[in-house]
């Protein structure tokens, strides 16, 4: 199992975690513009303190992949509806619970009740695996 390394990046503005040994995300079938994919991961530390969470990753129109940790910052619960749908009419990534919005592109909240920025996963894109290298936690 990787170890999370001593190499903590603190500014006013974020946290940031990074794994000595990256963990690899094997997707099924590669993320194309405008799919998102709802996984359950095992990391070291990650941001909850559990061994495993829940991260999605969405592919954006651009090309660019986005991931974020799978929880709400209001209450901790996952954001996707039961199709791993997670974006409102609008393209802001929404809780199903209480209705919170995101920026799909960077995590921020932009509608509460929520009052924190989604954690971001720090990952590669290597012919369908994903690279965790670790997280961030925007301020």
């Amino acid at each position: 199992m990787p170890v999370i390394s001593n190499h903590q990046a603190n500014t006013p503005s974020s946290t940031r975690f990074l794994y000595e040994t990256p963990v690899d995300i094997c997707l099924e079938e590669p993320l194309k513009a405008g799919d998102s994919k709802a996984l359950v991961v095992e990391l070291p530390e990650p941001p909850n303190g559990d061994r495993t969470d829940r991260a999605f990753f969405y592919r954006l129109s651009s090309g660019e992949v986005v991931g974020y940790f799978n929880r709400c910052t209001h209450v901790s619960v996952p954001l996707n509806f039961d199709d791993d749908r997670f974006l409102d009419a609008a393209g802001f990534v929404m809780c199903r619970l209480h209705g919170a919005r995101y920026e799909l592109e960077t995590g921020r909240v932009c509608l509460g009740p929520a009052m924190g920025n989604l954690t971001r996963v720090l990952f590669e894109e290597r012919s369908g695996v994903l690279r965790v290298l670790g997280w961030e936690r925007v301020r």
